[in-house]
Protein backbone atom coordinates (compact mmCIF):
# COMPACT_ATOMS: atom_id res chain seq x y z
CA UNK A 1 0.00 0.00 0.00
CA UNK A 2 1.68 3.48 -1.25
CA UNK A 3 2.16 5.92 1.79
CA UNK A 4 0.72 9.35 1.98
CA UNK A 5 3.60 11.88 2.01
CA UNK A 6 2.24 15.49 3.15
CA UNK A 7 4.95 17.72 3.59
CA UNK A 8 3.92 21.74 2.66
CA UNK A 9 6.18 24.49 2.26
CA UNK A 10 6.49 27.37 3.81
CA UNK A 11 4.69 29.11 0.59
CA UNK A 12 2.01 26.61 -0.02
CA UNK A 13 0.89 26.99 3.21
CA UNK A 14 0.58 30.59 3.10
CA UNK A 15 -1.63 30.50 0.77
CA UNK A 16 -3.95 27.57 1.79
CA UNK A 17 -4.05 29.19 5.14
CA UNK A 18 -5.27 32.48 3.27
CA UNK A 19 -8.34 31.89 2.38
CA UNK A 20 -9.21 31.68 6.40
CA UNK A 21 -7.31 34.43 7.70
CA UNK A 22 -4.04 31.83 9.29
CA UNK A 23 -1.03 32.38 8.15
CA UNK A 24 1.92 29.67 8.58
CA UNK A 25 4.71 29.62 10.94
CA UNK A 26 7.84 30.32 9.66
CA UNK A 27 10.60 27.48 10.02
CA UNK A 28 14.29 28.21 10.82
CA UNK A 29 16.16 29.50 8.47
CA UNK A 30 18.68 26.26 9.01
CA UNK A 31 15.78 24.16 9.19
CA UNK A 32 15.45 21.04 6.17
CA UNK A 33 12.77 18.65 6.74
CA UNK A 34 14.48 15.37 6.55
CA UNK A 35 12.89 12.64 3.62
CA UNK A 36 10.97 10.57 4.24
CA UNK A 37 11.99 7.04 4.69
CA UNK A 38 10.18 3.25 5.26
CA UNK A 39 10.41 2.09 9.06
CA UNK A 40 8.93 -0.69 10.02
CA UNK A 41 6.06 0.41 11.49
CA UNK A 42 2.71 -1.96 11.05
CA UNK A 43 1.28 -2.14 7.64
CA UNK A 44 4.45 -0.40 6.56
CA UNK A 45 7.22 -1.99 4.32
CA UNK A 46 8.85 -4.02 7.46
CA UNK A 47 12.40 -3.74 7.36
CA UNK A 48 15.41 -5.63 8.62
CA UNK A 49 13.93 -7.59 12.13
CA UNK A 50 15.57 -5.66 15.26
CA UNK A 51 15.67 -2.41 13.72
CA UNK A 52 13.22 0.59 14.31
CA UNK A 53 13.62 1.91 11.26
CA UNK A 54 15.12 0.05 8.13
CA UNK A 55 17.19 3.28 6.97
CA UNK A 56 19.11 5.12 9.92
CA UNK A 57 17.59 8.25 10.96
CA UNK A 58 18.94 11.19 8.95
CA UNK A 59 21.81 12.24 11.61
CA UNK A 60 21.45 16.58 11.12
CA UNK A 61 23.92 17.17 14.32
CA UNK A 62 25.90 18.13 12.41
CA UNK A 63 24.27 21.17 11.51
CA UNK A 64 23.88 21.63 15.28
CA UNK A 65 20.56 20.03 16.24
CA UNK A 66 19.10 18.60 18.56
CA UNK A 67 16.68 15.62 17.42
CA UNK A 68 14.66 13.82 19.89
CA UNK A 69 12.48 10.88 18.72
CA UNK A 70 9.65 9.34 20.13
CA UNK A 71 8.19 5.92 19.27
CA UNK A 72 4.75 4.41 20.12
CA UNK A 73 3.78 0.88 18.49
CA UNK A 74 0.42 2.25 17.41
CA UNK A 75 -0.65 5.06 14.96
CA UNK A 76 -2.65 8.54 15.41
CA UNK A 77 -5.76 8.36 14.07
CA UNK A 78 -6.66 12.06 13.09
CA UNK A 79 -4.69 15.42 13.86
CA UNK A 80 -8.71 17.01 14.77
CA UNK A 81 -8.40 17.13 18.41
CA UNK A 82 -12.55 16.89 19.16
CA UNK A 83 -12.53 14.00 16.94
CA UNK A 84 -10.74 11.19 19.11
CA UNK A 85 -10.94 9.63 22.15
CA UNK A 86 -7.10 7.21 20.91
CA UNK A 87 -4.33 7.78 23.46
CA UNK A 88 -1.78 7.23 20.47
CA UNK A 89 -3.25 10.31 18.92
CA UNK A 90 -3.72 12.56 22.30
CA UNK A 91 0.66 11.92 22.54
CA UNK A 92 0.72 13.84 19.11
CA UNK A 93 -2.03 16.53 19.67
CA UNK A 94 -0.57 17.70 23.10
CA UNK A 95 2.24 18.55 21.23
CA UNK A 96 0.46 21.03 18.81
CA UNK A 97 -2.04 22.07 20.73
CA UNK A 98 -2.03 23.48 24.54
CA UNK A 99 -4.99 22.85 26.97
CA UNK A 100 -6.13 25.09 29.61
CA UNK A 101 -3.71 23.09 32.63
CA UNK A 102 -1.93 19.98 33.41
CA UNK A 103 -2.74 17.05 35.53
CA UNK A 104 -0.20 15.50 37.59
CA UNK A 105 -0.68 11.83 39.06
CA UNK A 106 -0.80 12.82 42.37
CA UNK A 107 -4.23 14.86 41.67
CA UNK A 108 -2.84 18.31 41.51
CA UNK A 109 -2.97 20.67 38.31
CA UNK A 110 -0.23 23.07 36.87
CA UNK A 111 -0.90 25.96 34.26
CA UNK A 112 -0.29 25.22 31.00
CA UNK A 113 -2.56 28.11 28.63
CA UNK A 114 -4.39 29.34 31.71
CA UNK A 115 -1.83 30.78 34.55
CA UNK A 116 -4.70 30.74 37.07
CA UNK A 117 -8.23 29.39 37.78
CA UNK A 118 -10.92 29.83 40.46
CA UNK A 119 -14.60 28.41 41.33
CA UNK A 120 -16.52 30.80 42.51
CA UNK A 121 -17.16 29.41 46.43
CA UNK A 122 -21.00 29.92 46.69
CA UNK A 123 -23.15 27.95 43.46
CA UNK A 124 -19.28 25.86 42.28
CA UNK A 125 -20.73 26.51 38.55
CA UNK A 126 -18.75 29.26 37.79
CA UNK A 127 -14.96 28.49 36.96
CA UNK A 128 -12.72 31.11 35.38
CA UNK A 129 -9.40 30.86 33.74
CA UNK A 130 -7.03 33.42 33.45
CA UNK A 131 -5.27 32.86 29.91
CA UNK A 132 -1.11 33.23 30.17
CA UNK A 133 -0.69 36.65 28.02
CA UNK A 134 2.63 35.63 26.04
CA UNK A 135 1.11 32.72 24.58
CA UNK A 136 1.14 32.87 20.74
CA UNK A 137 0.02 30.34 18.12
CA UNK A 138 2.59 29.06 15.76
CA UNK A 139 1.59 31.64 13.01
CA UNK A 140 2.52 34.48 15.75
CA UNK A 141 -0.54 35.90 16.71
CA UNK A 142 -2.54 35.82 20.59
CA UNK A 143 -4.17 33.93 21.71
CA UNK A 144 -6.90 34.96 23.81
CA UNK A 145 -10.43 33.96 25.95
CA UNK A 146 -12.06 34.56 22.41
CA UNK A 147 -10.06 31.19 20.99
CA UNK A 148 -11.49 29.09 24.36
CA UNK A 149 -15.41 30.71 23.46
CA UNK A 150 -14.80 29.52 19.57
CA UNK A 151 -13.55 25.88 20.68
CA UNK A 152 -16.28 25.46 22.88
CA UNK A 153 -19.22 26.35 20.51
CA UNK A 154 -17.28 24.60 17.59
CA UNK A 155 -16.93 21.42 19.83
CA UNK A 156 -21.34 22.10 20.59
CA UNK A 157 -22.50 23.05 17.27
CA UNK A 158 -25.20 20.25 16.33
CA UNK A 159 -24.14 20.38 12.62
CA UNK A 160 -20.58 18.80 13.24
CA UNK A 161 -19.21 15.43 14.67
CA UNK A 162 -18.10 15.71 17.69
CA UNK A 163 -15.88 12.50 19.57
CA UNK A 164 -15.55 14.46 22.53
CA UNK A 165 -18.97 16.16 22.93
CA UNK A 166 -19.11 14.84 26.59
CA UNK A 167 -16.41 17.80 27.27
CA UNK A 168 -19.17 20.55 26.91
CA UNK A 169 -21.80 18.62 28.17
CA UNK A 170 -21.20 20.15 31.78
CA UNK A 171 -21.37 23.70 30.35
CA UNK A 172 -24.87 26.03 30.57
CA UNK A 173 -27.02 26.33 27.45
CA UNK A 174 -26.53 22.36 26.29
CA UNK A 175 -28.10 19.24 26.13
CA UNK A 176 -26.35 16.68 25.99
CA UNK A 177 -23.12 18.36 24.61
CA UNK A 178 -25.37 20.50 21.97
CA UNK A 179 -25.86 23.95 22.25
CA UNK A 180 -29.74 24.55 23.13
CA UNK A 181 -31.06 27.46 21.01
CA UNK A 182 -32.45 30.24 22.45
CA UNK A 183 -30.40 29.50 25.90
CA UNK A 184 -27.38 31.52 26.69
CA UNK A 185 -24.37 29.40 26.19
CA UNK A 186 -22.11 28.81 29.57
CA UNK A 187 -19.12 29.96 28.30
CA UNK A 188 -17.82 33.14 27.72
CA UNK A 189 -14.91 35.96 27.24
CA UNK A 190 -14.61 38.71 30.31
CA UNK A 191 -12.13 40.15 28.89
CA UNK A 192 -9.17 39.14 26.02
CA UNK A 193 -7.79 36.98 28.50
CA UNK A 194 -10.26 35.44 30.82
CA UNK A 195 -12.61 33.11 30.04
CA UNK A 196 -15.66 31.86 32.05
CA UNK A 197 -17.33 28.33 32.09
CA UNK A 198 -20.91 28.51 33.42
CA UNK A 199 -21.85 25.35 34.25
CA UNK A 200 -25.55 23.32 34.82
CA UNK A 201 -24.79 21.89 37.86
CA UNK A 202 -22.81 22.36 40.83
CA UNK A 203 -19.88 20.31 40.31
CA UNK A 204 -16.54 19.60 42.13
CA UNK A 205 -13.64 21.70 40.68
CA UNK A 206 -10.68 18.82 40.23
CA UNK A 207 -13.40 16.49 38.40
CA UNK A 208 -13.89 19.28 36.11
CA UNK A 209 -10.09 20.05 35.71
CA UNK A 210 -9.23 16.42 35.53
CA UNK A 211 -11.81 14.66 33.72
CA UNK A 212 -13.31 17.39 31.53
CA UNK A 213 -10.36 19.88 30.79
CA UNK A 214 -7.47 17.23 30.72
CA UNK A 215 -8.02 16.54 27.01
CA UNK A 216 -9.68 20.43 25.97
CA UNK A 217 -7.64 21.46 23.27
CA UNK A 218 -8.22 24.98 22.15
CA UNK A 219 -8.18 26.18 18.66
CA UNK A 220 -7.20 29.18 16.73
CA UNK A 221 -10.43 31.01 15.88
CA UNK A 222 -8.58 33.16 13.44
CA UNK A 223 -7.91 30.17 11.46
CA UNK A 224 -11.53 28.52 11.61
CA UNK A 225 -14.36 31.05 12.00
CA UNK A 226 -14.58 30.93 7.92
CA UNK A 227 -14.51 27.55 7.13
CA UNK A 228 -18.48 26.25 7.53
CA UNK A 229 -19.37 24.14 9.72
CA UNK A 230 -20.40 21.65 7.49
CA UNK A 231 -16.80 21.60 5.59
CA UNK A 232 -15.06 21.70 9.05
CA UNK A 233 -14.48 18.47 9.01
CA UNK A 234 -12.48 17.90 5.61
CA UNK A 235 -10.74 21.28 6.28
CA UNK A 236 -7.50 21.79 5.07
CA UNK A 237 -6.28 23.16 7.99
CA UNK A 238 -6.01 19.44 9.68
CA UNK A 239 -3.61 18.62 6.96
CA UNK A 240 -0.82 21.16 8.71
CA UNK A 241 -2.93 22.32 11.80
CA UNK A 242 -1.49 25.42 13.95
CA UNK A 243 -1.64 25.28 17.53
CA UNK A 244 0.07 27.15 20.84
CA UNK A 245 1.79 24.05 22.13
CA UNK A 246 5.48 23.57 22.16
CA UNK A 247 5.99 21.86 18.70
CA UNK A 248 5.35 23.19 15.64
CA UNK A 249 3.94 20.78 12.76
CA UNK A 250 6.05 20.29 9.59
CA UNK A 251 5.08 16.38 7.85
CA UNK A 252 3.71 13.48 8.51
CA UNK A 253 3.75 9.94 6.58
CA UNK A 254 0.71 8.63 7.57
CA UNK A 255 0.29 5.85 10.03
CA UNK A 256 4.39 6.14 9.91
CA UNK A 257 5.47 9.32 11.51
CA UNK A 258 4.98 12.99 12.18
CA UNK A 259 7.94 15.42 12.36
CA UNK A 260 8.11 18.70 14.34
CA UNK A 261 10.05 21.89 15.11
CA UNK A 262 9.97 23.32 18.20
CA UNK A 263 8.21 26.28 19.30
CA UNK A 264 11.61 28.56 20.22
CA UNK A 265 8.50 30.76 21.55
CA UNK A 266 6.95 28.37 23.73
CA UNK A 267 5.41 31.05 26.46
CA UNK A 268 5.98 28.31 29.31
CA UNK A 269 9.74 26.96 28.33
CA UNK A 270 11.77 26.94 25.05
CA UNK A 271 11.79 23.46 24.58
CA UNK A 272 15.46 22.45 24.69
CA UNK A 273 15.56 20.46 21.19
CA UNK A 274 15.29 21.51 17.72
CA UNK A 275 12.95 18.84 16.30
CA UNK A 276 10.85 16.04 17.38
CA UNK A 277 9.81 13.12 15.39
CA UNK A 278 6.77 10.55 16.62
CA UNK A 279 7.48 7.44 14.86
CA UNK A 280 5.40 4.18 15.20
CA UNK A 281 7.54 1.03 15.96
CA UNK A 282 6.78 -2.60 16.38
CA UNK A 283 7.02 -3.17 20.31
CA UNK A 284 9.81 -5.80 19.32
CA UNK A 285 11.49 -3.21 17.57
CA UNK A 286 11.43 -0.39 20.60
CA UNK A 287 14.81 -1.69 22.51
CA UNK A 288 16.94 -2.28 19.35
CA UNK A 289 15.82 1.37 18.30
CA UNK A 290 17.04 2.54 21.68
CA UNK A 291 20.42 1.04 21.21
CA UNK A 292 21.63 1.74 18.25
CA UNK A 293 19.93 6.07 18.29
CA UNK A 294 17.04 5.71 16.12
CA UNK A 295 14.81 6.29 18.81
CA UNK A 296 15.85 8.34 22.33
CA UNK A 297 12.35 8.03 24.07
CA UNK A 298 9.25 5.92 24.59
CA UNK A 299 5.76 7.14 24.42
CA UNK A 300 4.79 4.75 27.83
CA UNK A 301 1.52 4.87 29.02
CA UNK A 302 0.80 1.56 27.78
CA UNK A 303 1.43 3.04 23.65
CA UNK A 304 4.82 2.53 23.63
CA UNK A 305 6.34 0.41 26.66
CA UNK A 306 9.49 -1.96 26.41
CA UNK A 307 8.32 -5.85 26.64
CA UNK A 308 9.08 -8.07 29.61
CA UNK A 309 11.56 -10.04 27.40
CA UNK A 310 13.56 -7.17 26.26
CA UNK A 311 13.10 -5.48 29.98
CA UNK A 312 16.05 -7.04 31.61
CA UNK A 313 18.59 -6.09 28.61
CA UNK A 314 17.19 -2.53 28.69
CA UNK A 315 18.65 -2.32 32.30
CA UNK A 316 22.08 -3.59 31.08
CA UNK A 317 21.98 -0.67 28.95
CA UNK A 318 24.82 2.16 29.59
CA UNK A 319 23.34 4.03 27.01
CA UNK A 320 19.38 4.11 28.93
CA UNK A 321 17.86 5.25 31.87
CA UNK A 322 15.08 2.54 32.71
CA UNK A 323 12.17 3.44 35.07
CA UNK A 324 9.49 0.66 35.89
CA UNK A 325 6.27 3.49 36.55
CA UNK A 326 3.43 2.72 38.86
CA UNK A 327 -0.11 3.94 36.55
CA UNK A 328 -3.01 4.60 37.20
CA UNK A 329 -3.95 3.03 34.18
CA UNK A 330 -5.80 -0.79 33.73
CA UNK A 331 -6.81 -2.92 31.29
CA UNK A 332 -10.35 -4.75 31.45
CA UNK A 333 -12.47 -6.95 29.43
CA UNK A 334 -15.75 -5.20 28.12
CA UNK A 335 -18.90 -7.34 27.99
CA UNK A 336 -21.60 -6.13 25.93
CA UNK A 337 -24.43 -6.74 28.29
CA UNK A 338 -26.94 -6.84 25.42
CA UNK A 339 -24.99 -10.09 24.78
CA UNK A 340 -23.59 -11.47 27.87
CA UNK A 341 -26.26 -11.55 30.82
CA UNK A 342 -25.21 -10.23 34.42
CA UNK A 343 -24.76 -13.88 36.20
CA UNK A 344 -22.84 -14.75 32.97
CA UNK A 345 -20.45 -11.59 33.44
CA UNK A 346 -20.18 -12.55 37.17
CA UNK A 347 -19.00 -15.53 36.65
CA UNK A 348 -16.30 -14.90 33.62
CA UNK A 349 -15.52 -12.36 36.60
CA UNK A 350 -14.26 -15.34 38.85
CA UNK A 351 -12.90 -17.49 35.99
CA UNK A 352 -10.01 -15.50 35.14
CA UNK A 353 -6.58 -15.98 36.52
CA UNK A 354 -5.63 -12.85 37.56
CA UNK A 355 -2.58 -14.03 39.15
CA UNK A 356 -1.71 -15.68 36.19
CA UNK A 357 -2.02 -12.79 33.62
CA UNK A 358 0.47 -10.51 36.23
CA UNK A 359 2.68 -13.30 37.03
CA UNK A 360 3.37 -15.26 33.63
CA UNK A 361 2.76 -11.68 31.38
CA UNK A 362 4.57 -9.01 33.45
CA UNK A 363 6.37 -10.92 35.63
CA UNK A 364 5.00 -9.50 38.57
CA UNK A 365 5.34 -5.71 37.29
CA UNK A 366 1.84 -5.44 37.84
CA UNK A 367 -1.64 -5.87 40.13
CA UNK A 368 -4.69 -7.43 39.98
CA UNK A 369 -7.58 -4.93 39.70
CA UNK A 370 -10.29 -5.52 41.61
CA UNK A 371 -11.83 -2.16 39.98
CA UNK A 372 -11.04 0.95 38.19
CA UNK A 373 -9.35 2.26 41.30
CA UNK A 374 -6.11 0.39 42.76
CA UNK A 375 -5.90 -0.39 46.56
CA UNK A 376 -3.30 2.38 46.70
CA UNK A 377 -5.96 4.96 45.29
CA UNK A 378 -7.50 6.97 48.15
CA UNK A 379 -10.90 6.54 47.38
CA UNK A 380 -10.81 2.95 46.69
CA UNK A 381 -13.29 0.87 48.94
CA UNK A 382 -11.49 -0.59 51.93
CA UNK A 383 -14.74 -3.08 51.57
CA UNK A 384 -14.39 -4.53 48.55
CA UNK A 385 -13.52 -7.68 48.78
CA UNK A 386 -10.58 -9.41 46.49
CA UNK A 387 -12.10 -11.11 43.17
CA UNK A 388 -12.22 -15.04 43.96
CA UNK A 389 -10.65 -16.99 41.53
CA UNK A 390 -13.04 -19.93 41.46
CA UNK A 391 -13.45 -21.82 38.31
CA UNK A 392 -15.90 -24.48 39.71
CA UNK A 393 -18.10 -22.27 40.64
CA UNK A 394 -18.23 -19.92 37.73
CA UNK A 395 -19.02 -23.06 35.65
CA UNK A 396 -21.38 -23.64 37.95
CA UNK A 397 -23.01 -20.36 37.69
CA UNK A 398 -22.99 -20.29 33.58
CA UNK A 399 -24.68 -23.80 33.31
CA UNK A 400 -27.27 -22.65 35.62
CA UNK A 401 -27.79 -19.36 33.70
CA UNK A 402 -28.83 -21.01 31.02
CA UNK A 403 -26.54 -19.25 28.62
CA UNK A 404 -26.33 -20.57 25.29
CA UNK A 405 -22.31 -22.69 25.30
CA UNK A 406 -23.03 -24.12 21.71
CA UNK A 407 -22.11 -20.74 20.69
CA UNK A 408 -18.68 -19.23 20.03
CA UNK A 409 -18.69 -15.85 21.13
CA UNK A 410 -16.31 -12.99 19.90
CA UNK A 411 -13.64 -11.53 21.75
CA UNK A 412 -12.06 -8.37 20.11
CA UNK A 413 -8.25 -7.33 20.92
CA UNK A 414 -6.28 -4.60 19.16
CA UNK A 415 -2.51 -4.49 18.08
CA UNK A 416 0.29 -2.77 19.66
CA UNK A 417 -0.44 -3.60 23.29
CA UNK A 418 1.75 -6.76 23.69
CA UNK A 419 0.53 -7.62 27.16
CA UNK A 420 -2.91 -7.18 25.87
CA UNK A 421 -2.51 -9.53 22.74
CA UNK A 422 -1.17 -11.78 24.69
CA UNK A 423 -3.70 -12.21 27.43
CA UNK A 424 -6.02 -13.05 25.01
CA UNK A 425 -5.68 -16.29 24.11
CA UNK A 426 -4.82 -16.86 28.68
CA UNK A 427 -8.29 -15.47 28.75
CA UNK A 428 -9.93 -17.49 26.01
CA UNK A 429 -8.63 -20.81 27.83
CA UNK A 430 -9.99 -19.30 31.20
CA UNK A 431 -13.36 -18.75 29.57
CA UNK A 432 -12.85 -22.28 27.95
CA UNK A 433 -13.17 -23.77 31.21
CA UNK A 434 -16.49 -22.69 32.51
CA UNK A 435 -17.86 -23.65 28.86
CA UNK A 436 -17.81 -20.20 26.91
CA UNK A 437 -15.86 -20.66 23.59
CA UNK A 438 -14.45 -17.31 22.58
CA UNK A 439 -12.71 -16.50 18.69
CA UNK A 440 -10.42 -14.18 19.15
CA UNK A 441 -10.43 -11.12 16.62
CA UNK A 442 -7.51 -8.59 16.24
CA UNK A 443 -8.10 -5.13 14.23
CA UNK A 444 -6.43 -1.85 15.12
CA UNK A 445 -7.40 -0.11 17.80
CA UNK A 446 -9.50 2.43 15.89
CA UNK A 447 -11.42 -0.49 14.70
CA UNK A 448 -11.80 -2.02 18.15
CA UNK A 449 -13.07 0.89 19.80
CA UNK A 450 -15.58 1.71 16.73
CA UNK A 451 -16.50 -2.20 16.88
CA UNK A 452 -17.27 -1.46 20.56
CA UNK A 453 -19.01 1.57 20.56
CA UNK A 454 -21.50 0.07 18.09
CA UNK A 455 -22.27 -3.44 19.71
CA UNK A 456 -21.23 -5.40 17.41
CA UNK A 457 -18.58 -7.72 19.43
CA UNK A 458 -19.03 -10.11 22.96
CA UNK A 459 -15.99 -9.01 24.80
CA UNK A 460 -13.60 -6.83 24.08
CA UNK A 461 -10.11 -6.24 25.71
CA UNK A 462 -9.80 -2.50 26.17
CA UNK A 463 -7.30 -0.57 28.36
CA UNK A 464 -7.90 3.27 30.13
CA UNK A 465 -5.09 5.80 31.60
CA UNK A 466 -6.84 6.05 35.13
CA UNK A 467 -7.41 9.10 36.78
CA UNK A 468 -6.48 10.33 40.62
CA UNK A 469 -10.52 11.62 40.21
CA UNK A 470 -12.81 8.34 41.18
CA UNK A 471 -15.28 9.52 38.28
CA UNK A 472 -13.16 9.26 35.57
CA UNK A 473 -15.21 5.70 34.39
CA UNK A 474 -18.50 7.15 35.21
CA UNK A 475 -19.04 7.99 31.63
CA UNK A 476 -17.90 4.59 30.53
CA UNK A 477 -20.98 3.10 32.12
CA UNK A 478 -23.85 6.10 31.08
CA UNK A 479 -26.33 5.10 28.90
CA UNK A 480 -25.72 7.32 25.62
CA UNK A 481 -22.10 8.14 26.10
CA UNK A 482 -19.34 7.47 23.49
CA UNK A 483 -17.18 5.52 25.40
CA UNK A 484 -20.09 3.03 26.90
CA UNK A 485 -18.32 -0.34 25.17
CA UNK A 486 -20.63 -2.40 27.31
CA UNK A 487 -23.91 -1.38 26.11
CA UNK A 488 -25.10 -0.60 29.53
CA UNK A 489 -28.73 0.42 29.67
CA UNK A 490 -29.26 0.88 33.25
CA UNK A 491 -28.75 4.29 34.27
CA UNK A 492 -28.62 3.65 38.16
CA UNK A 493 -24.30 3.19 38.04
CA UNK A 494 -24.02 6.87 36.32
CA UNK A 495 -26.61 8.34 38.54
CA UNK A 496 -24.62 7.08 41.17
CA UNK A 497 -21.00 8.10 40.14
CA UNK A 498 -22.75 11.60 39.15
CA UNK A 499 -23.90 12.14 42.90
CA UNK A 500 -20.25 12.27 43.88
CA UNK A 501 -19.51 15.03 41.35
CA UNK A 502 -21.88 17.37 42.60
CA UNK A 503 -19.76 17.18 46.16
CA UNK A 504 -16.90 19.17 47.14
CA UNK A 505 -15.08 17.24 50.09
CA UNK A 506 -13.47 13.79 50.22
CA UNK A 507 -15.42 13.15 53.01
CA UNK A 508 -18.69 13.85 50.32
CA UNK A 509 -17.46 12.01 48.16
CA UNK A 510 -16.01 8.97 48.84
CA UNK A 511 -19.56 7.44 50.42
CA UNK A 512 -20.72 8.09 46.55
CA UNK A 513 -17.72 6.24 44.98
CA UNK A 514 -17.66 3.29 47.88
CA UNK A 515 -21.16 2.87 46.36
CA UNK A 516 -20.34 2.92 42.71
CA UNK A 517 -17.35 0.64 43.42
CA UNK A 518 -19.70 -2.14 44.73
CA UNK A 519 -22.30 -1.44 41.75
CA UNK A 520 -19.83 -2.07 39.50
CA UNK A 521 -18.60 -5.43 41.32
CA UNK A 522 -22.51 -6.78 41.51
CA UNK A 523 -23.33 -5.90 37.61
CA UNK A 524 -20.12 -6.71 36.71
CA UNK A 525 -20.44 -4.32 32.87
CA UNK A 526 -16.08 -4.77 32.98
CA UNK A 527 -14.19 -7.40 34.15
CA UNK A 528 -11.29 -5.44 35.81
CA UNK A 529 -8.04 -7.26 35.33
CA UNK A 530 -4.85 -5.76 36.09
CA UNK A 531 -2.71 -2.51 36.93
CA UNK A 532 0.42 -2.62 34.81
CA UNK A 533 3.60 -0.99 35.65
CA UNK A 534 5.13 1.14 32.39
CA UNK A 535 8.15 -0.39 32.02
CA UNK A 536 9.94 2.86 29.41
CA UNK A 537 13.61 3.77 28.83
CA UNK A 538 14.94 6.69 27.16
CA UNK A 539 18.65 7.74 26.08
CA UNK A 540 20.44 9.43 29.07
CA UNK A 541 21.15 12.82 26.51
CA UNK A 542 17.52 13.40 27.91
CA UNK A 543 16.24 14.52 31.72
CA UNK A 544 13.64 15.31 33.87
CA UNK A 545 11.29 13.24 32.72
CA UNK A 546 7.98 12.59 34.42
CA UNK A 547 6.46 9.39 33.01
CA UNK A 548 4.10 9.24 35.96
CA UNK A 549 2.01 11.91 34.14
CA UNK A 550 2.11 10.52 30.97
CA UNK A 551 -1.07 8.53 31.20
CA UNK A 552 -3.14 11.67 31.45
CA UNK A 553 -1.89 13.39 28.52
CA UNK A 554 0.92 15.18 30.18
CA UNK A 555 4.65 14.40 28.69
CA UNK A 556 5.54 18.13 29.27
CA UNK A 557 8.67 17.67 26.13
CA UNK A 558 8.73 21.77 27.41
CA UNK A 559 10.22 20.83 30.75
CA UNK A 560 12.82 17.83 29.41
CA UNK A 561 16.58 18.45 29.48
CA UNK A 562 18.12 18.04 26.14
CA UNK A 563 21.96 17.61 25.89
Amino acid sequence: MRKRLTKMTALALCLMMGLSGCSAPSAPSDTKAPAATGTAAEGGDAKAEGSADGNAQENTASQGQKIVTMAMTAPWDTLIPFNTTNANTDAVLELIFDKLIVVKADGSFKPRLADSWSMDDETHTKITFNLNKNAKWHDGQPVTADDVVYTAELMSNPDISVARRSKVAPFAGTEDGIRVEGEEFGVKAIDANTVEFTLKDPTNLDYMLDIMFRDFYILPKHCLEDIPVKDMLAADFWKAPIGSGPCIYESEISGERVEFTANKDYHINAPEFDRFVVKIVPASNLLSGLMNGEIDIVAGAGIGNIPLNDWDMAGQQENLTTEAVESLGYQYLSCNTKNIPQEVRQAVNMAINRDALVNNLMKGEGVPAPGPLAPSHRYFNEELLPIPYDVDKAKQMVEESGFDTSKTYRLNVSKGNEVREKSAPMIQQDLAKIGINVEIITTDHPTLLSTARKGEYDFALIGSGGSPDPGESVMNVTPGHLNNFSQNEDPSLGEVGRKGLNQFSFEDRKPYYDEYQMMLREQCPFVWLYFQKDLVAYNKKISNVCFEDYSLLNRSVWEWHVE
